[in-house]
């Protein structure tokens, strides 16, 4: 994934990050998920592949685990709980979490069928699972190759391989648009850009320009059905 290797070498992208426009959105809806189930007082959490960016609502009780030894140093510094691991092989042990937050990861791994399984182990009988993906090839761009996805998934297939491993799908929702396509290549691109970029003093109206444009995204997923949507969220429940 060299090109998202780019993206955490740069400064600009890091103070950035987690103001960006579909990171906010992400994070908005599998909040409002996580209030919906009343799941909030959940006592152990898991943010598998978080990166820098944590979408748990509740970063006290959860521990976060990713790959990347970089991203890990920057939560802890904020005094979360980390753990170096690989998210075909959790290094927690079984029936550990009440709730798994896993965003945006599983287009990114090769075999993800397995990662799919490791949650599910780490997981509590009765535990939720909440997992969102691109979906619909038919949007793949040179953005998905830059950043490294290896596939966009199919949002039916997705919901059947979830039910095949005994995780029952309790939510499904559309939380990306065509609108958020349009704006994710032009980011990718400006980011891409073989001259330097430099955010500088901008910062501060960059945040509000994603801002507004989590708004515009907000309005759009109004408009947005299962065969039109860009990302899916899925919450599922582990039956056994």
């Amino acid at each position: 994934m060299k090109g998202f290797d780019k993206f955490c070498k740069s400064q600009d992208y890091i103070n950035i990050k987690n103001s960006l426009f579909n990171y906010l959105n992400r994070k908005s809806e599998i909040k409002k998920v996580v209030y919906k189930l009343n799941l909030q007082n959940s006592q152990q959490a898991v943010d598998v592949g978080c990166g820098i960016s944590p979408v748990t609502p509740f970063p006290k009780r959860t521990i976060f685990v990713d790959i990347s030894q970089q991203s890990l140093n920057f939560l802890n510094k904020k005094g979360y709980k980390t753990v170096y691991g690989d998210i075909t092989e959790i290094p927690l042990k079984g029936n550990f979490a009440d709730i798994i937050f896993c965003s945006e990861v599983l287009e990114h791994i090769s075999n993800y069928k397995k990662a799919l399984k490791e949650m599910k182990r780490v997981v509590k009988r009765n535990g939720k699972i909440i997992i969102t993906v691109p979906v619909h090839m038919y949007y793949w761009g040179f953005d998905d190759e830059f950043v490294g996805h290896l596939r966009r998934f199919d949002p039916l297939d997705f919901k059947r391989e979830l039910e095949k491993l005994n995780l029952k799908v309790i939510i499904e929702k559309p939380i990306g648009s065509r609108l958020e396509r349009i704006l994710t290549k032009t980011i990718v691109k400006l980011f891409n850009k073989k001259e330097k970029i430099s955010m500088g003093n901008n910062l501060f109206l960059v945040r509000i320009a994603n801002y507004i444009l989590y708004l515009l995204v907000k309005i759009s997923l109004l408009f947005t059905s299962k065969k039109s949507t860009s990302i899916m969220l899925y919450c599922c429940e582990k039956q056994y």
